[in-house]
């Protein structure tokens, strides 16, 4: 039975305030069998909550049950004890508790106390969250636990999980410092949710690259007949041919080429920008014009690179874009993107595709302009704003007056 504590000093109102027992201990299902007095399927049809003394809270969750599987009782209710709960504005939370929602299913181990409710025998649940599983299906999990097979006869432990391998996607025939984006997915095809590191290493093995070996090694998680994907960003400094493996299973070839490649078959100009001289804080749009000799459409990468060359001031963060561009060999296509400059000064413009760098262009963004001074304002005293404000009231309330009154002319 789980040890109580005084929690009394705890209690705050309008707080939920935070009661641990400890650290919960991870029970295997056999334990969690032979220690509880009876297991059920059942529903949540109630819950109610109940003070103590010293200030703790309880809650007696009532379970309709619908079928036994351990030592049957001669009840279609029983009452589960559960620490913690809110009463008004004082509450208590308990670590580890199981979590019951009405109308749920659920497959329950239980043990018995020496406590009643509604002169019912009261149980509490042995392991805490570890014995009250979820029930979806013929399938039941409890948080952290074990997936179990439920049958109208009997209860059975699903077998153990395992990380496969389900693809590797690499995209062939890419450029030296181009970012290569690919892809990598597992399934566990067992009955049991499962983890662990898995190792992807990538090996040259023709070329200027044969030799070059790199790993690297990552946590993957696969629920039970689940999927776990992932997102690779790759960047290779030399060409050739290379081949992937996923803990030692071969799983993909590809070559890398020299900087430059396919990329005779696009063309990146008519750079335009606006407004044509832009000034500081204004939204500055560059647009490129991307033509290809290809014969059939295709979809066009490339990165648009913005950076700022000669300053006045504080220099703005570099700016780097990815693009891409639906090309067509009867239409030019067209790509735009907007920044605002922080700073006067140069900003270099540059283009590159598939690790070759194919347009450059500048833009000289002055400063914001100053607004011009009212003719008729009085030029400001120096060091005295107050006097310069009174003088500048004066003069105007002069002109004023004689515009309204012209002098008389003399007889």
């Amino acid at each position: 039975m789980i040890k109580k504590a005084v929690a009394a000093a705890l209690i705050l109102l309008s707080l939920l305030v935070p009661v641990s027992w400890g650290a919960m201990i991870k029970i295997p299902y056999e334990q969690l069998w032979e220690e509880a007095d009876t297991v059920a399927l059942g529903n949540v049809k109630g819950i109610t909550t109940h003070p103590e003394e010293r200030g703790l809270i309880y809650r007696v969750v009532a379970i309709s049950v619908e079928r036994y599987y351990k030592n049957p009782v001669n009840a279609t209710t029983l009452y589960v004890r559960v620490e913690g709960g809110t009463i008004g504005e004082q509450g208590i939370w308990v670590e580890d508790q199981p979590e019951f929602i009405i109308g749920e299913r659920l497959l329950v181990f239980l043990a018995l106390t020496d406590q009643t409710h509604l002169e019912q025998p009261l149980y509490t649940v042995p392991g805490l969250v570890q014995g009250k599983f979820t029930v979806t299906g013929d399938t039941a999990h409890a948080p952290g636990g074990p997936y179990l097979r439920i049958s109208e006869d009997e209860i059975t432990l699903m077998p153990g999980g395992s990380i496969e391998l389900a693809e590797l996607v690499i995209p062939d025939n890419r450029t030296i410092f181009e970012d290569i984006y690919g892809t990598v997915g597992f399934t566990n095809p067992g009955g049991q949710g499962t983890s662990g590191n898995v190792s992807i290493t990538f090996t040259g093995i023709k070329g200027p690259c044969e030799g070059y070996v790199n790993t690297t090694t990552f946590w993957v998680g696969v629920g039970p007949g689940g999927y776990a994907g992932r997102e690779l960003r790759l960047n290779f400094t030399l060409p050739g041919l290379y081949t992937a493996t996923v803990d030692g299973e071969h799983a993909a070839n590809f070559t890398i080429h020299e900087a430059g490649y396919m990329s005779e078959g696009y063309r990146f100009s008519g750079l335009t920008v606006e407004p044509s001289e832009p000034t500081v804080g204004q939204q500055i749009k560059v647009t490129l014009t991307v033509s290809t000799t290809l014969k059939e459409e295709t979809q066009c990468y490339y990165w648009m690179k913005i950076r700022q060359t000669q300053a006045q001031g504080e220099p703005m963060n570099p700016l780097s874009i990815y693009m891409m561009s639906e090309t067509s060999p009867d239409a030019d296509a067209t790509n735009w993107y907007e920044f605002q400059a922080e700073a006067p000064g140069t900003y270099k413009v540059t283009v590159w595709h598939r690790g070759t760098r194919t347009l450059q262009d500048t833009i000289t963004v002055a400063a914001a302009q100053q607004s011009p001074t009212p003719e008729n304002q009085p030029e400001a005293i120096p060091g005295h704003p107050a006097a310069a404000t009174l003088l500048g009231a004066l003069a105007a309330y002069i002109v004023k007056i004689r515009g309204r009154h012209p002098p008389a002319v003399a007889a």
